[in-house]
């Protein structure tokens, strides 16, 4: 039997990579949020270390963006369960703290984080830094809305 290959051009819509920002200053959740929305990311947002434990395991984001002095669990906590639990442990975690304590630096610095942040920190900066992890990953920065695949489909 005749088997004809035909190519199809297929469309599909590829989703942002997800980022989940932990930060229990309201402000600054909401002014890194917006910028990172503005430019193409998905963003989730917490305000504590044990709902951002919660959020991670159910929307299982792509990079994590933690401060480190919270109240409750502190970021160097939160880095510490995420990466004891199989279903976050590969995902890259950020520290974007304004933290000034030497202590805080230098077990920030020693631990698993992808990059340790300085606030004040410029959004684009950050931005930046996400993009560089997330794109030296396997995942992909944010895609345009759709993605043109071809697919090979044959006829009996």
């Amino acid at each position: 039997m005749l088997r004809d290959a035909v190519r199809l051009p297929v469309m599909f819509a590829m989703q942002p990579p997800l980022i989940l920002l932990v930060d229990n200053d309201a402000d600054n959740r909401q002014m890194y949020a917006e910028y990172l929305r503005s430019r193409g990311w998905r963003v989730a947002t917490c305000a504590d270390s044990q709902w951002a434990l919660d959020v991670a395991r159910r929307r299982k984001p792509d990079i994590i963006v933690v401060e480190l002095r919270m109240n409750g669990m502190n970021g160097l906590e939160l880095l510490a369960r995420l990466k004891a639990d199989p279903l976050s442990a590969a995902v890259p975690v950020v520290a974007l703290t304004a933290s000034v304590l030497s202590w805080e630096w230098a077990a920030a610095n020693a631990s698993d984080f992808a990059q340790v942040l300085s606030k004040p920190c410029l959004p684009d900066h950050v931005a930046d830094v996400i993009t560089r992890i997330v794109s030296s990953s396997a995942i992909a920065a944010p895609p345009p809305p759709a993605v043109l695949h071809t697919a090979v489909l044959t006829a009996d």
